[in-house]
């Protein structure tokens, strides 16, 4: 995927995301044009929705296993 001002955006706002749910101790998916995240510990819903999305991007052409959040 093209990195762009978007993506970065997107990218940015998972990680807030992120260290919301870690402040409430919660499990989370998030997708949203550009980047997605998740972390879960063992909530079924948050592996639906991610197993789901792994799916989708499988059948697009995009890597459901990119750690992007090294390159923020």
């Amino acid at each position: 995927m093209k990195n762009n001002s978007k993506q970065n955006k997107s990218r940015r706002f998972c990680l807030e995301v992120k260290e919301l749910a870690k402040k409430y101790d919660l499990p989370f998916f998030v997708v949203t044009d550009g980047a997605s995240a998740t972390s879960n510990n063992g909530c079924a819903a948050v592996k639906n929705a991610r197993d789901s999305h792994i799916k989708w991007e499988k059948e697009n052409g995009y890597d459901p296993y990119e750690n992007w959040s090294e390159k923020v």
